[in-house]
């Protein structure tokens, strides 16, 4: 058992129910001296890759740094309302992109759920702050290709295509943001998992990354902030929506619906 795996296996989970010993046997394995040299080459080019990216991340957010409104330039970026979220940023290393992006933009796209400063900065880069050039959410979403396809021509259905997902960076990291939300204790978590239940988890990635882009166009050219219900209560509104609309269907058929007597 080499040393260097032992040294790895101190550090494994709190968690996790496997002694140092048997982590360690594990990591020790029975590599190849080919192996070994694959992998050093493979750990060195993902090495090179992150430093790159690196880069660019630092030369983005210098070239915001310089478009930052000069009132905004040595302000803090206001407290997120969710603690839970902002120390999640703070622990990814993302809150100084955040800063920077709040100080470019003049809102703080990362109030939304799901959305994290790397997805807020492959927005604001792509789009910029100003969507004057959509004339409404659905223009953007459809720009989006996250509008339902609709295969009619002329009132008449034509062939019917498999809708494309998109190549856009900003669909692919709403599509991400929304997978993210699936076992979120939030509105939107609530609402992908009411999809998935009815419509499968393809529909429900599609409807909220829709949802993402609706609630990004509406705070970036309106400003309108977002506030997070929660779970329980965006479940509580879809029953009684659910609720009044059997009531009207009954009362259409002649029939009233009465509530069931509570059991003891």
């Amino acid at each position: 058992m080499r040393a260097e795996s032992v040294t790895l296996a101190v550090h494994r989970d709190r968690r996790c129910h496997k002694s140092v010993d048997e982590i360690a046997r594990y990591l020790t394995g029975n590599w190849r001296e080919e192996h070994l040299f694959n992998l050093a080459c493979a750990l060195k080019l993902y090495d090179a890759v992150e430093q790159m990216i690196a880069s660019y991340d630092a030369r983005i957010l210098q070239e915001m740094e310089a478009l930052q409104a000069p009132q905004r330039r040595n302000q803090p970026v206001p407290r997120h309302p969710n603690p839970a979220k902002e120390s999640a940023l703070k622990s990814r290393g993302e809150q100084e992109a955040r800063t920077h992006l709040w100080r470019f933009a003049g809102v703080d796209l990362t109030r939304i759920d799901g959305i994290s400063a790397t997805t807020a900065q492959i927005v604001l880069t792509k789009v910029g702050v100003n969507l004057s050039a959509f004339p409404s959410e659905n223009h953007f979403v459809s720009w989006l290709r996250l509008r339902p396809r609709t295969p009619i021509s002329g009132g008449k259905p034509i062939k019917k295509r498999r809708n494309a997902l998109g190549a856009s960076r900003i669909t692919a990291s709403l599509r991400m943001a929304a997978v993210a939300m699936q076992r979120s204790k939030t509105a939107l978590g609530a609402a992908f998992r009411r999809i998935a239940r009815h419509k499968g988890a393809a529909v429900a990635v599609f409807a909220i990354a829709r949802k993402l882009a609706q609630l990004i166009y509406r705070l970036l050219r309106f400003g309108q902030d977002y506030i997070d219900i929660g779970d329980a209560a965006y479940e509580e509104r879809f029953r009684v929506r659910r609720l009044s609309s059997m009531a009207q269907a009954a009362k259409q058929l002649g029939y009233a619906l009465v509530p069931a007597p509570a059991t003891t």
